[in-house]
């Protein structure tokens, strides 16, 4: 795990991983039981994710030789 974000209005929790390329999304339940909402591909090295109210996720990510940029996750329907 490389990165943690966490939404109080929406009880979801987001977590980074830069060397598995991967964002995992759970759900924080009532009681403090996490349910798995979505395991979401992306690019080796993404990280310091910011989450926005509608729940969109913008992950940085750099590459050797190229240049930064962003992954943009938004959640389903949007």
């Amino acid at each position: 795990m490389d990165d943690l974000n966490f939404s109080p209005a929406t009880h979801m929790l987001y977590v980074g991983a830069a060397k598995d390329a991967r964002l995992t999304v759970t759900r924080a339940e009532p009681g403090g039981k996490l349910s798995l909402d979505a395991e979401v591909p992306t690019h080796e090295g993404a990280r310091n994710g910011v989450v926005t109210k509608d729940g969109t996720v913008y992950l940085a990510h750099s590459q050797l030789g190229q240049l930064a940029g962003f992954i943009i996750v938004s959640p389903s329907g949007k």
